[in-house]
């Protein structure tokens, strides 16, 4: 029989824990004797306690976070308490937690209360590759939520759309503080390397009595980071023996198009707001509504310097020594290129979500229980992004007066070297050789290019449900209960992007359609080099279209001798007021430099104020790019039936049922017509004018078993077996991402070229798996632990990338080149086990540890191996944690470590063909500390230091010594002070 101790002993430990105390005695009955002690138990150790208990006494395979206080979550972001459970890893970027994976797979659901919720972050991309970092947590105030569980095995009554698992954001409940008014709160500094930034929240209740109590909390929060970058991933024109300077080096080896060696400056700015009324209009009833607000606004400010390797002419310097490894990689050697830039990036993006929910539960004691709810999400984000090319090599323009071409810059050098070292694969070294006052001499630079564009998204997510609990008298043991529920969902995205266009009508006389032709009047890139397109065309006729009127305007001479269109020209020494000066670009030291000039970000902040003073007599105007514009509507309609064997006495929990889930799509995309014409110039230099939308409307049901065991079988010892079929959604911007492309201009022949692009595929299936896990738990002592689980999931199908040879039209007449596009491959498993422990010891300290081994399979192969493993899932994981909390002193040092795990392949064409070859991240740890002093029962001092020895990210293309991407890791500090006052502290 189950000891009815062990829920007294429960119940006082999460009253203490969520009721707000700072200190709470609990009377613990030691099993051996019966004698009743005192036990003091703080914040965070009856967080811990809490969270045990909620292991300790659930049916399912369950992990917890628990609130030390109100208001006081054990971290400051949501996704770093989770990386301290067993079996969970997180990602990170810009020096915090984003994504949660569980067990390696980040395919998971996340729910606030049980059911849908919104960050806006889904909608986010980052940086000038935007890179899109789905199911971040970073944008959740801590401080609003009373506790996490995350759940590996699922029930029948709980939503679907979980891979690896289920993450449940509870937030409290009015009811369940104190009486009267209970205000807690905290007011910390906080600094990542860039300066001291205030963040603080206040979190306040009243209970009117015990029909009606409210609750609300205000936070907000200001991150500042500067990140050192190495990039280049994202552009396709890698090559290995398909270069330039093949003819001069014989060996092939990894040539990327550029490397970029990146200073990425961003502010975070978050306000959150929420309220919460509970409300009981009788014994049997009760109704619970929840408001909850965020406004996120993000600014990243980007500046790189452009390395070429595999588009430059002449490539290695074969007088200087060059290294090559059997494998290809580039070990060092002297590179001579002829363009020498650096990119200003700015983007300037705005969040705002809401999420609503209405509640209802009805229990007058009987045999039927109800509850209902329904809720509404809605996010927006908005962005605008801003680009400028410095160049720091001679570049030519066109005339001004009809003339021939000529360089603004002619004092700068016609190429320049630098010399490249891989240092082992994690971080390379690019070191000028001669002309070290390349990129800080401001007769060298001309701003080159300008473009800008933008992108809005909106998200809309409701649902309704209804559920009912009977437990029939017809069983004499009264220990069965039957449920049911049905539920019915939508979730909605529409997404629009867009480039800001030049409109050339006032400068140049002549539009394409007035002619026949298939382009107009207009221009993306602001580019000195590029003159009218009427230079390059010919009339319906035949005919020279340039020619008549225009002198030095013949066919094919827009890259020539054509007359100048964009103007003005400027050089940093004529315009001094656009340049910036960045000293200590790349702390490192590996960037060639220290300092370099260029355009000044904090001008670019509204793109399209910014370029069009730049260019104040021709205007701009935004025109929506129908291929990478659309809209995805997914409708799910659910039912469950569910059984539960086993009263709270019993020494046994029997759960098992069947959801049904039948999903209907529709996924609107735009797809050229034949022959279209463009708002533009050229597919590179504007957006499609003529096209069509298609919708693919889909459905498809799935049936969703499950099982959960629990048996006692001795006092403290714990068998668990779970078994299930599982489901995770597909992401709606891989069913519904039109067709994008990217463009480089060749520096040989000056023409813009098609380089690589990408789709996505609505006719996606979601993940599909079965799972299956036995877990043994021993309960001992105070806050004692000692568990192992085995697990192993089997994958019906994974959305895997495959990449076609898609034929694109571009300036030189169009070519065939990569696309990369999402299909459903074959499936892959991943089985291994979990160990973990925790053990409070009398005098005040603790430990806390896990350990995770996943071995994975997938169907991802490449040109050097096959079987891979699932992307992201790391074969060894573990987190260890001590603390130490008395007479209001308390002190945690945290340490998470990851093995290196598999992200995906990176293909590029070479040589008339594709090569493909996987990417690693490499393995990480990080070292995280806290230390806290109870001043009074109400006020308390903290001091948290999160990666303390400032860890870094990178990763590896196939071979260890192959460097791909790398992101430095920063120090960031908090200092502040925490207070609870009111009824429910003492």
């Amino acid at each position: 029989m189950r000891n009815r101790q062990h829920y007294s002993r429960a119940l006082a430990v999460t009253a203490a824990s969520l009721s707000g105390f700072s200190w709470a005695n609990v009377n613990a009955q030691t099993e051996e004797t019966g004698v009743v002690e005192e036990v003091v138990v703080t914040g965070f150790r009856a967080s811990l306690a809490t969270a045990l208990e909620t292991k300790r006494e659930a049916n399912q395979i369950v992990e917890s976070v628990a609130a030390e206080d109100i208001g006081k979550f054990p971290d400051q972001n949501v996704a770093e308490a989770l990386q301290r459970l067993s079996g969970v890893q997180i990602d990170r970027s810009n020096g915090q937690g984003t994504k949660v994976r569980i067990r390696g797979l980040d395919q998971n659901v996340t729910l606030l209360n049980n059911d849908i919720f919104l960050t806006g972050l889904e909608l986010y991309t980052q940086g000038e590759g935007n890179f899109r970092e789905t199911d971040s947590l970073e944008g959740i105030p801590s401080e609003l939520l009373g506790g996490i569980d995350v759940y590996k095995s699922p029930n029948a009554a709980q939503l679907e759309g979980g891979l690896g698992g289920i993450v449940n954001l509870k937030t409290r409940s009015p009811f369940s503080l104190g009486e009267g008014t209970n205000i807690a709160g905290n007011l910390r500094y906080a600094d990542a390397g860039e300066g001291w930034e205030p963040l603080g929240a206040v979190v306040a209740s009243h209970k009117f009595n015990e029909r009606l109590a409210v609750l609300a909390s205000v936070s907000y929060d200001k991150q500042v980071f500067q990140t050192d970058v190495l990039g280049g991933q994202n552009r396709g024109g890698w090559k290995f023996s398909d270069r330039l300077d093949r003819d001069d080096v014989e060996q092939d080896y990894f040539a990327p198009e550029y490397r970029y060696t990146t200073d990425r400056d961003e502010e975070r700015e978050r306000l959150g707001a929420s309220i919460s009324v509970a409300f009981r209009p009788t014994d049997s009833l009760e109704i619970e509504g929840m408001w909850f607000h965020s406004n996120l606004d993000i600014l990243t400010q980007e500046a790189s310097l452009k390395f070429p390797f595999s588009l430059e002419s002449p490539g290695i310097d074969i007088t200087q020594p060059f290294a090559i490894d059997p494998n290809g990689v580039l070990l060092n050697g002297t590179f001579t290129a002829n363009s020498a830039e650096a990119i200003s990036f700015v983007k300037n993006t705005e969040i705002n979500s809401d999420n609503f929910q209405l509640g209802m539960k009805w229990d007058n004691g009987g045999a039927v229980r109800v509850s209902g709810s329904a809720a509404y999400s809605k996010a927006d984000q908005k962005s605008g992004s801003a680009n400028n090319d410095v160049r720091y090599t001679q570049y030519g323009v066109r005339a001004l007066d009809g003339g021939p071409g000529f360089a603004p810059n002619a004092g700068a050098p016609a190429n320049y070297q630098f010399r490249y070292d891989n240092n082992g694969g994690e971080l390379p070294t690019f070191t000028l050789v001669g002309n070290q006052d390349l990129f800080t001499n401001p007769n060298n630079a001309f701003f080159k290019s300008h473009w800008a564009f933008a992108d809005n998204t909106d998200a809309e997510n409701w649902s309704v449900r209804a559920d009912l609990q009977w437990d029939p008298a017809f069983f004499s043991s009264r220990n069965v209960t039957f449920s049911g529920g049905v539920r019915g969902a939508k979730r909605e995205i529409d997404y629009e992007f867009g480039r800001y266009l030049a409109d050339y009508h006032g400068s140049s006389d002549l539009d394409g359609i007035d002619y026949g032709a298939n382009w107009t009047n207009f221009g993306y890139f602001q580019d000195g080099a590029i003159g009218p397109k009427a230079c390059d065309s010919l009339d319906a006729g035949g005919a020279p279209l340039g020619t008549p009127g225009r002198p030095n305007c013949s066919v094919g001479s827009r890259f020539g001798d054509a007359p100048a269109l964009i103007l003005p020209y400027q050089t940093m020494v004529g315009s001094p007021g656009r340049v910036e000066r960045i000293n200590g670009f790349w702390s490192s030291g590996n960037a060639g430099t220290s300092s370099v000039l260029v355009q000044n970000r904090g001008q670019m902040n509204n793109a399209l104020a910014w370029i069009q003073s730049l260019y104040p007599d021709t205007p701009f105007t935004f025109f929506p790019s129908p291929l990478e514009t659309f809209n995805v509507e997914e409708e799910t309609t659910s039912a469950y039936l569910m059984a539960d064997i086993g009263a709270p006495d019993d020494g046994y929990h029997i759960n098992f049922g069947a959801r049904v889930m039948r999903t209907e799509l529709a996924v609107a995309q735009n797809a050229a017509l034949p022959n279209p014409t463009y708002w533009g110039t050229d597919s590179w230099n504007g957006v499609l004018r003529d096209y069509e939308t298609n919708v693919v409307d889909r459905s498809y049901t799935d049936v969703l078993p499950s099982a959960n065991i629990v048996l006692d079988v001795a006092e403290g010892h714990k068998v668990r077996v779970s078994a299930a079929k599982v489901v995770a959604r597909q992401d709606l911007f891989l069913l519904g991402r039109g067709f994008e492309t990217n463009f480089t201009r060749n520096p040989v022949t000056d023409l813009f070229e098609f380089t690589n692009g990408s789709s996505g595929n609505p006719e996606l299936e979601p993940y599909r798996a079965k799972q299956f896990d036995l877990g043994y738990e021993y309960y001992f002592g105070r806050q004692g632990l000692a568990a192992v689980t085995a697990f192993r999931k089997s994958v019906d199908s994974f959305i895997t990338v495959v990449t076609e040879s898609v034929f694109v039209p571009d300036q030189a007449g169009g070519r065939f080149g990569p696309v990369q596009r999402p299909i459903n491959g074959a499936g892959g498993t991943i089985e291994g086990f979990e160990l973990a422990g925790q053990y409070a010891f009398d005098f005040g300290g603790g430990f806390n540890l896990n350990y995770t081994y996943s071995d994975s399979e997938s169907p991802f192969s490449n040109d050097i191996d096959s079987g891979l493993p699932i992307p992201g899932v790391a074969k060894h994981a573990y987190n260890a944690q001590l603390y130490y909390e008395n007479f209001g002193f308390e002190a945690r040092l945290s340490y998470t470590w990851r093995d290196e795990s598999f992200d995906g392949n990176f293909q590029f064409s070479d040589g008339g063909g594709t090569r493909t070859y996987g990417v690693w991240n490499r393995d990480y740890g990080q070292l995280d500390a806290q230390l806290g002093y109870q001043v009074t029962d109400s006020i308390g001092l903290t001091l948290e230091a999160i990666n303390l020895t400032e860890e870094d990210q990178s990763q590896y293309m196939q071979y260890e010594n192959l460097p791909f991407a790398f992101e430095s890791g920063s120090r960031r500090i908090l200092l502040g002070v925490r207070g609870t006052f009111g009824g429910a502290t003492r």
